[in-house]
């Protein structure tokens, strides 16, 4: 328990980004004692890179003009419903004071105010942390949520039928597919490529980070990422991307996966061939895809749009309900 004395002369600031230089080598600086990096390139995110999308706030606590915590919360700037928190930090040394939730309290209350409606972060599955003494439960592995409103809006964020449509991915997507990714949907594999799982399936190990491994490995290495959103909103049913070979190897050559919520499964066809198209106009002429057995929607999508098998690795995903065959699959364009 923090003492009041502790608090007493404790100075709170919120800092929007972009931030004044001064504003981000101090955060760099508290953020540095404990990373050299986080989930995100913290230059770009905080010069503003992302802020047309993306509305990022830092929460700082000092004492006496010396910072000692801060807490970090995302969410989109046009309709924002989800918000995410992230890079949470207190010096060693000034642990068990009270500043972590001094910090989180302030975040929360921003995204409350922006109209989020439920919260996200990730975090180590540690029993006594002290997001649960700020509202928050335990959504899937090691992703938390704190909801704002009534516990069904996922259900309502996700009810079948509502617009959507596909379009390039941007730095606002990401509290929607860090959403997404934590629903337990039918698909198994959300996108091999970067390991990412439905919790049906195998316990959650990302939040905040789904969007950004997403993004680097795919759009910002010449490939595509796409969402299947709402027009009016900014809801993420589904995802898709081109991964290109690293390092300029095979250059004619791709890896797509996609994936959507159980609801939305109908608009795989179109989201495989956004992708198609994207391949196409890379001049790309062999396609590859690995899929797990056990996804038969986006296997009978593929099928549907000339891949064939081209070789079944046996047992190579290891899932709660035991082991299960991977199918590679290819076609030439």
């Amino acid at each position: 328990m923090s003492s009041p004395d502790l608090l007493a002369d404790l100075q709170l600031e919120t800092l929007p980004y972009p931030l004044a230089v001064a504003a981000r080598d101090e955060l760099i600086g508290l953020l540095r004692t404990e990373w050299t990096a986080t989930d995100y390139d913290w230059l770009e995110a905080m010069r503003g890179d992302f802020s047309g999308q993306l509305a990022i706030h830092s929460v700082v606590a000092r004492r006496q003009g010396v910072p000692l915590a801060t807490a970090t919360v995302h969410f989109a700037r046009r309709q924002p419903e989800v918000a995410v928190i992230g890079n949470v930090l207190t010096l060693r040394q000034h642990r068990d004071q009270g500043l972590a939730g001094r910090v989180i309290e302030v975040a929360l209350q921003l995204a409350r105010n922006a109209g989020c409606k439920v919260c996200l972060l990730g975090t180590a599955r540690n029993p006594h942390n002290v997001y649960m003494h700020h509202g928050f439960a335990w959504e899937n592995g090691t992703v938390m949520r704190r909801h704002f409103e009534a516990a069904d809006f996922e259900r309502q964020c996700f009810a079948p039928g509502q617009p959507a449509g596909i379009r390039t991915a941007h730095w606002g997507d990401l509290p929607g597919v860090a959403l997404l990714a934590a629903q337990p949907v039918a698909t198994i594999c959300l996108d091999y490529p970067r390991g990412l799982f439905s919790g049906r399936h195998l316990a959650a190990e990302r939040c905040l980070s789904n969007f950004p491994v997403l993004w680097y490995d795919t759009s910002a290495r010449g490939g595509l990422l796409a969402v299947l959103a709402g027009p009016e909103n900014s809801r993420v049913f589904g995802f898709g991307n081109v991964t290109l070979p690293a390092n300029g190897t095979h250059p004619k050559s791709a890896t797509i996966d996609f994936a959507a919520h159980d609801h939305y499964v109908s608009h795989l066809p179109a989201l495989l061939t956004h992708l198609l198209d994207a391949c196409r106009g890379r001049e790309i002429q062999q396609v590859g895809a690995m899929v797990a057995a056990g996804d038969e929607a986006k296997l009978a999508c593929l099928h549907v749009a000339g891949f064939t098998v081209t070789a079944r690795l046996p047992a190579a995903l290891k899932l709660n309900g035991g082991p299960m065959d991977v199918i590679q699959l290819g076609r030439a364009l």
